[in-house]
């Protein structure tokens, strides 16, 4: 069997690294398969560790390279090896049409590759996570190999040929001479090593890692960092910077082609990447036997489970993390594959015999790239002389931008709010695309923007009416995670920041203001300031609004207590109640009546010269989670135009809600006792911009006596009514309750 290899590139990277292995592990079978490589294009006479190894595995009659990617007609020459050397198998280590932009193969060669009558089957092979066949791919092979179960049970998941599944395989190399492996390489005997591996770029995040040990400098000196990679001149806007101000503990060493000695004598694998597809640094430390802090990305598909410790939240937990990881004395048994090779030999084998896929030639090269991420994209690639007349439509009918553009060109809409975006093409009168969103099954990617627990309350429950109404896979990223990801199951949340792949669609929720100080109209629809706090999330997600409450972990039986909570403390004077003796009578009578009144709020006593009332409970449980469980035990709840009201709104809790900065419909009104006085100055909140850095805001009254008269103006007595309708409401309930089991 003779089997040829074409690889985009051989520069340094996952992709040369498994085809070395390939090669590697078939030259067991000499007498059964003969392997020759083809390098489609040589990007440069540096960082080619792999390309090195592999030719000396190669002789000259084996190994072939075509150029630069300049020298478009020599690649035509791959047709003429295929052919000389009768082929039987072409396998491609990268999907034929992913090839990169500027690397692309023409469209005559693809048809070439790909006519009806050649003599040899063609093999694929993905090694990223950004590739859409639906969109990009337009021949068949008669099968793919892939290198993870990501592309196995999603990316390609409905693609027709033959599929193969073919991990880097896992192989013990535990050595006992981890201290004569320090010696050779300088490192310190005695110290804890921690180790990152990769191409400096804002993907691999090395950036991330230098951060962790900034934060540990002080505290564990007796832990060293260190960074291998190439740092590619065409990426020194990521690396340089961090370049400039490296803590001591760290050390880079640069591109090396020894990793596989500072595996032996590191301790632990930190690689804090947030784009990748199968990475190879991860198997090989397996392989070592390492400690790994990594991120258990979802393309991952579960690979690396009983191997990683998963990263988590930010550079100071994440620090916690690796010291907990290093002081952690478990081990994971290495379960080596001895098969890869056999198996591959197998697997081409079996191609051999399939029967060739026939592919209709195409004439016309176009790609249409259309996707939905914070902005509407589109574009064309390919080759025409024609002009190309572009039209979007907001809807059916109301077209939002037309022009006539060349191929190879693009096109970004400023709208980024959810519109039913309609988009066509026409070649000469003819329509040649004509797509309509549509994100059943598609991966779409919602992140708030604000870390308010009151915008986070209000806004979550509309991402779950979202998924349902378009069928979506939803990715949702919000600053508080661990209150939704098991009462929302069918949604996957991860953390702000993190990169998010292979996703059609993303829409942010938040308030965006443009330069001129009113609401940005690119990513609104309307002023949030005139609509209900939870009408911003059903505007941006193009969804009817109704209120809708969160779901949380409630307590199954809530035994309720004679209990009341109390949301006393806010984030502007402006959004207190200033009535300074209204509080204390409030409580007062609260305690005639025998409740317990219970202050949820964290800031303290005094905060911002804000003081309790007396006969007041301070709640001291902990996180929001034990704040719910207590909170749920409550009868109703007091509080302002803020996050602990929203709390415990989404408690099933009565909310009596006391604000005069904010109109009466600003917030929620299913079980809620709204206070306000209308007959003074009010609701500044929905009509000036709030400044934040002003403790004091007041916009129209600041300094004077009237300063906070929306709240100074609201009663105890008026507070005080909603209270006794809530208590009265429930008597006359329990006594229905009472009557009825009677």
């Amino acid at each position: 069997m003779k089997l040829l290899y074409l690889t985009p590139h051989l520069s340094t990277g996952g992709q040369p690294q498994f085809v070395l292995k390939r090669i590697q592990e078939l030259q067991k079978y000499k007498d059964q398969i003969e392997i020759f490589l083809v390098e489609y294009s040589q990007f440069s006479d540096t960082y080619v560790v792999q390309r090195d190894k592999i030719i000396d595995l190669l002789d000259n009659n084996h190994f072939f390279t075509l150029g630069g990617t300049d020298e478009v007609d020599r690649k035509y020459e791959l047709i003429d090896i295929i052919k000389n050397n009768n082929i039987d198998i072409v396998h491609s280590e990268e999907i034929l049409e992913g090839f990169e932009s500027f690397n692309r193969i023409p469209l005559p060669l693809l048809n070439q590759l790909y006519s009806n009558d050649r003599t040899w089957k063609m093999v694929e092979t993905c090694h990223n996570v950004w590739f859409n066949p639906q969109t990009h791919k337009k021949f068949n092979p008669e099968s793919y190999c892939f290198v993870t179960p990501y592309h196995l049970k999603e990316t390609f998941l409905n693609e027709t040929p033959v599929k193969f599944l073919s991990l880097y395989p896992i192989e013990n190399k535990v050595t006992e001479n981890k201290i004569k492996v320090r010696e050779d390489l300088g490192l310190d005997l005695f110290k804890t090593h921690v180790l990152n591996v990769g191409l400096w770029t804002s993907g691999k995040n090395q950036g991330e890692g230098v951060e962790v040990a900034r934060e540990l400098i002080e505290s564990n000196p007796d832990i060293e960092f260190h960074f291998i990679g190439n740092q590619a001149p065409n990426f020194e806007d990521y690396w340089g910077p961090i370049m400039k101000d490296l803590p001591s503990n760290v050390k880079v060493w640069g591109e090396r082609n020894d990793v596989d000695k500072f595996m032996q004598a590191c301790d632990v694998l930190m690689f804090n990447s947030t784009w990748e597809c199968n990475p190879l640094v991860v198997r090989e430390s397996i392989n070592y036997g390492m400690k790994i802090l990594a991120r258990n990305l979802p393309q991952y598909v579960g690979m690396f489970n009983e191997y990683i410790t998963p990263i988590e939240g930010d550079v100071k937990n994440i620090s916690k993390q690796l010291v907990g990881l290093i002081e952690n004395k478990d081990v994971y048994k290495i379960l080596p594959d001895d098969t890869f090779g056999e198996d591959l030999l197998n697997f081409y084998k079996a191609v051999t015999i399939l029967n060739t896929t026939q592919n209709k030639p195409l004439t016309k090269d176009y790609i249409f790239i259309r996707h939905y991420v914070d902005q509407p994209y589109f574009e064309i690639q390919g080759t025409t002389e024609n002009k190309l007349n572009i039209k979007c439509y907001a809807g059916n009918n109301n077209i939002i931008y037309q022009n006539e553009l060349p191929i190879n060109s693009w096109i970004k809409l400023n709208k980024r709010y959810f519109t039913n975006w309609r988009t066509t093409v026409e070649e000469n009168g003819e329509i040649i695309y004509d797509e309509t969103l549509n994100l059943k099954d598609k991966r779409v990617y919602i992140s708030f923007e604000s870390k308010s627990l009151g915008d986070t309350m209000s806004w979550i429950p509309y991402c779950e009416v979202f998924r349902k109404k378009h069928g979506c896979q939803l990715i949702v990223s919000t600053f508080l995670n661990i209150l939704f990801k098991d009462q929302y199951p069918e949604i996957e949340f991860v953390e702000p920041g993190e990169l998010v792949p292979n996703i059609h669609a993303q829409y942010r929720l938040g308030w965006f203001y443009s330069e001129d100080g009113k609401f940005d109209t690119n990513k609104h629809p309307y002023d949030f300031k005139k609509i209900p706090l939870q009408k911003t999330a059903t505007d941006i997600l193009g969804l009817d609004y109704e209120e809708v409450r969160p779901l949380l972990k409630l307590p199954n039986t809530p035994k309720k207590k004679k209990k009341v909570g109390i949301g006393f403390h806010s984030t502007a004077q402006s959004k207190y109640w200033n009535n300074p003796d209204a509080w204390q009578s409030v409580i007062d009578h609260l305690n005639n009546l025998g409740y317990e009144c219970m202050i949820y709020s964290k800031e303290g006593d005094g905060y911002m010269n804000n003081h309790y009332p007396k006969g007041v409970t301070i709640f001291k449980g902990g996180n929001l989670q034990k704040v719910i469980n207590d909170l749920s035990s409550c009868e109703f709840f007091i509080g302002l135009g803020s996050g602990l009201s929203w709390l415990a709104w989404a408690c099933k809790l009565p909310v009596v809600l006391i604000s005069g900065f904010s109109e009466k419909w600003a917030e929620t009104t299913l079980d809620t006792y709204r206070v306000i006085n209308e007959s003074v100055c009010h609701g500044c909140f929905n009509s000036d911009r709030l400044d934040a850095g002003d403790w004091n805001w007041c916009p129209l009254h600041k300094n004077t006596d009237r300063m906070f008269e929306c709240s100074k103006q609201i009663s105890s007595d008026m507070v005080i009514k909603e209270i006794n309708k809530i208590i009265n409401k429930e008597v006359i309930e329990e006594k229905i309750d009472d009557n009825y089991l009677k």
